[in-house]
This record gives structure tokens, sequence and C-alpha cells, in this order.
């Protein structure tokens, strides 16, 4: 189903026809004379077309500035581009080409590099009702969400279990994961969840050191008990509930969405509102049977969908490919330039011997652009499956998608592997065939190793799954490892804004909450995205 308003056919952005109108130069305007685009002076410059990049140039431009989008290549997506199937072969050094006899039509695969899912109740499905931007998408459901269990007897070669995570009563009472007398605990404490509103206390302590101290209540054994939640942490609260160790594990990796154990540490209203937005998501549209969406042809959809959005609000895009094919700038062509108070003034590009600077007081874009401006955060790995059938565990419930999600104390590690695995339901695979992607955190030395061999360690509970008796092998499997970074400042000082690198995680919620906070910090202005979807949404 599509789930958010249909494109009208003139503005609909399907992943060939945007392959038309960028031949014909209906996106690179001022491409023609690029030169005099840069004599121009721009509120905004961007350097780089990934997904968040684009995100902050559409929202410039609606804001009304003046913004300037540059790429050293000559596409659109960056580091979260799709690629077709011999892009992919050609990316991994797959040896022969593919061929279609083995993966059937060539033409319908669509592949993912950085493959997540959209959290219905997110921030970005509120940013793409405000921008409008889902007018030039489609989105379909995922069908599933699992949660891995491992064998009681981890060294007795055993396969460990995927759970789908329960829909309805009549499904929790028959899941495995929980005992019965557990599953009534846990009925109890999501009724509670999803009732309170986290942004209304129910009364303020008036005692002590709790003076002025906001809190929520629930009904006790001996009655109402008082909970501050903005005064207890995770741990805390969950103490609080008595729930057993796997129900907190549940709870706060496969519906709070937690990558490790610092929910702990996290405020105790933090981790409630984060498994209300799971709670919201599942039911934000009508027929959900998980919490995702995910845009038919590949998420390669989103930085184009973007794309047009600024270009409609006045954006110049400048990919690296003038009108006759040839390129503008070379890979290390573009600088920054700065004022005497050492603010940013301009981007320079080096033409030969003729340095050509576009003006401008701002400068957004992704670490690539930026060496000695960020730091490292660390490393993902990702095992990239194409494969002729589904898991077992899909089979079963007739899913065609889905998202497992394996806790790290499952697996004996610090951070969680997330599985997310599609199908031609979603446009990125032929039919009877499907594309998986495992990932993770990095969290041992790599000195010396492939990506083979990375990936071998640090995915090996996932990699299980294609393993087992009975499990559907991969046709292909390719194996990448890259490092992350982070900005050394928040830029508002030189007026430098840098993203950070995409995480392991399978959903959007880290990156747009990394948009949401450089939009804040570029413009001084908060995005209010549940008025402006909910004004946007009315408007429609």
């Amino acid at each position: 189903p599509v789930l958010l308003p249909r494109p009208t056919p003139c503005l609909h952005i399907g992943r060939r026809r945007l392959a038309q109108r960028n031949s014909s130069g209906l996106l690179l305007l001022a491409m023609d004379d690029w030169k005099a685009a840069f004599g121009e002076e721009w509120d905004a410059v961007v350097l780089g077309t990934g997904m968040k990049e684009c995100l902050l140039s559409g929202l410039l431009s609606v804001a009304g500035k003046k913004v300037l989008h540059l790429d050293r290549n000559d596409y659109y997506g960056g580091a979260s581009a799709s690629l077709d199937i011999n892009q992919l072969f050609e990316k991994f050094q797959a040896g022969a080409p593919p061929s279609e006899a083995e993966l059937g039509k060539l033409r319908d695969w669509a592949v993912d590099m950085v493959p997540k899912f959209i959290m219905a109740g997110g921030q970005l499905v509120k940013v793409l009702i405000h921008t409008k931007t889902a007018n030039y998408m489609e989105f379909k459901a995922v069908d599933g969400s699992y949660c891995y269990r491992a064998p009681k007897a981890r060294s007795s070669g055993e396969f460990g279990r995927v759970h789908k995570v329960p829909l309805t009563p009549k499904e929790a009472l028959s899941s495995s994961m929980l005992s019965m007398l557990e599953k009534g605990r846990m009925g109890k404490f999501t009724m509670w969840v999803a009732s309170i509103d986290c942004g209304k206390p129910e009364g303020f302590f008036e005692d002590g050191s709790f003076r002025d101290m906001p809190y929520w209540t629930r009904v006790g054994m001996t009655g109402r008990k008082k909970m501050p939640l903005t005064q207890w942490n995770g741990d805390q609260f969950f103490k609080d509930w008595g729930l057993e160790a796997g129900t907190i594990e549940f709870l706060t990796h496969v519906c709070a969405l937690y990558r490790d154990e610092s929910w702990r540490s996290a405020p105790a209203l933090e981790v409630v509102s984060r498994m209300q937005l799971y709670l919201e998501s599942r039911t934000r549209f009508a027929g959900m049977t998980s919490p995702y969406l995910y845009p038919l042809f590949g998420l390669g959809e989103l930085p184009q969908a973007f794309a047009r959005l600024a270009a409609v609000h006045g954006g110049t895009y400048m990919l690296n490919r003038d009108l006759d094919g040839s390129p503008v700038f070379g890979p290390n062509d573009l600088s920054l330039e700065y004022a005497e108070d050492g603010t940013v003034a301009g981007v320079v590009n080096h033409d030969g011997e003729e340095a050509v600077v576009a003006r401008t007081k701002t400068v957004v874009g992704d670490p690539s652009y930026f060496a000695g401006k960020t730091k490292p955060t660390g490393s993902v790995v990702r095992a990239i499956a194409l494969l002729d059938a589904p898991l077992a565990e899909m089979e079963k419930d007739g899913a065609s998608s889905c998202q497992v999600i394996f806790p790290a104390a499952q697996c004996g590690r610090c951070n969680d592997l997330y599985l997310f695995l599609c199908s031609n339901a979603h446009k990125v695979a032929p039919v009877g065939k499907y594309v998986a992607f495992l990932s993770t955190k990095v969290e041992g030395p790599t000195q010396g190793m492939s990506n083979e061999q990375i990936a071998h360690r640090e995915l090996a509970a996932g990699l299980a799954l294609f393993t087992r008796p009975g499990a559907p092998m991969p046709l292909h499997l390719f194996y990448d490892a890259y490092p992350t970074y982070a900005p050394l400042t928040n830029g508002t000082k030189d007026r430098v804004f840098i993203s950070e690198s995409f995480d392991a995680t399978s959903h959007f919620e880290t990156a747009i909450n990394d948009v949401l906070d450089m939009y804040q910090r570029i413009t001084g202005e908060t995005l209010n995205l549940d008025a402006l979807a909910a004004a946007a949404s009315a408007e429609q």
C-alpha cells in the first residue's frame, strides 16, 4: 500500500525517469555556465548530495535561503546512494559480471549503500510531510519485526532462534519469548507506556530535594505510586517495574531501539518516549504490521526527492558533470576560503590555474569534504547478501520484508546487530529475489584484516542465519567496512557545519536528529515538526 500521499504524474520521480531528466539537465540548473553560478553570492553552499545534505538543502531552500549544492560525484546520493547490480558488482570487484540467469532481471535490482528503515511516527516522516517531499515518492510498510535469541548453551553448536515481535494479544500469548506470568506484567507495562503523556506530568513533588520535580503515576500494590521520570535513569525505572532481564532487553533494544546498554544511564523519560515512538509508529498508518516504512525503489530516492524540493524552491544543483558529460572539478579541487575573522567566506574550485570562488557565509557538508575538521568515531561493518529465498520465519508469516534485531548480549557483544531484508515488494529486487543487509559497529582491532575477516568476526551471529540447516544460501555475499566521523566543533564559530557519518542502525532516527540539530545551529531556529506536519496535512 502507498502510505503517504500519492505523487502527481508531473512530479513523480521514478528511478528511470529521473535518470532521463538528469541527462536532459532538468535538475542540473546552471550547468551550462558553472563559473557564472560560482560567481554569485549564496546564503549557503552545500557539499555532497547524501541524504542528510539534500535534506538540509531542501529545508534551507523552503526557508527562503539561496542555496548552491555541489557534489564531486556525477550522481546523487553520495555514501547513501542506491546502486544498480552492475555498479554493485563493480564496487566490490565481484569478478564475473552479474548473470540474468542467476539473478533475474538485472534492471530490477537497487541496492542501498546505507540501508535504513523509516519510523512511521518518526521525525523523517514529519519532514517529508512538512516539505511535501512525500509527493515525489511512494512508500510501503515493512512486513515484520523480529528479535534474535541465542541458544541457552552457546557452546553446544545450536543455532539461535528468531522470534516475531507480537502484533496482537493472540500472538503475544503464543510467543515463546516470555513466560505466561511475565506476559501479564509486560502487558500492564505496555498499556501504561501507551497511556501517559510524556509532556504533561500529573503533578510535582513538594518536599525535600524533589521540590518542583514533576512526576507521573502508576497503580501499584498499595495504590497509585509516584514516578519521577525526569529524576530516574533507565535502570531505576525498570527496577521499579520488576520486569525480567529478558523482557527489559527486548523493550530497550527492540522497542526503544538502543544500540547498546546506554539506556541504563539515560533519563527514564527518554526511555519511555522512545518506546512510545515504536508503539505510535506501529499504528501510524492503516494496515501496518511493523513500525517501519521503506520507499519503493530504495533509499536513493530520498536524496533525489529532496534535491527536487530544493530546485523547486530556487536551489541550484551542480553534479560533477557538465552538459557534455565532462567533469567540472576533480576530487581535490574544492576547498574553503576564510575571512580575516576566521569565518568561512566561500568555496573555491581550483579550475586549473584559475581559482573560482562561490561566495557564502555558510557551508554545509559531509565529513569527506573537510579533512582536518573531523575526528574518527569508529567503524561500521556490513554484509550484503543477494538471496533467492526469504528467511524461514518470514516465509512462515508471509512477509516480503523485515528487520531482525540481535541484542548485543545475545551475541556476546557490546553493540547490537541489525538485519534488514526486502524484496520485489519494495521494487529493489526482481520477483523471487531478496536483498539482505547485516550491519554493526566494529568492536575489535582491524589492522591487517580484510573486510570479509572483519565481517565474519563481528557479524557471526547474523551470518549464521544463512548457514543453519534449511537457510537460504546467498547467491552472492559482499563485505564492506568503513570508518565513521564526527565534526570537531559544532560549526557556529566558523560557520562550517559538518554532518556525522551514518551509524550502523537500521533506522533513520539518529540521522534525522543530526539533521535537525544542524538546522538549528545553522539558522538559530528550531523546527517544530509536529506543528508543521499537522499544518501541511491539513492543507493537503
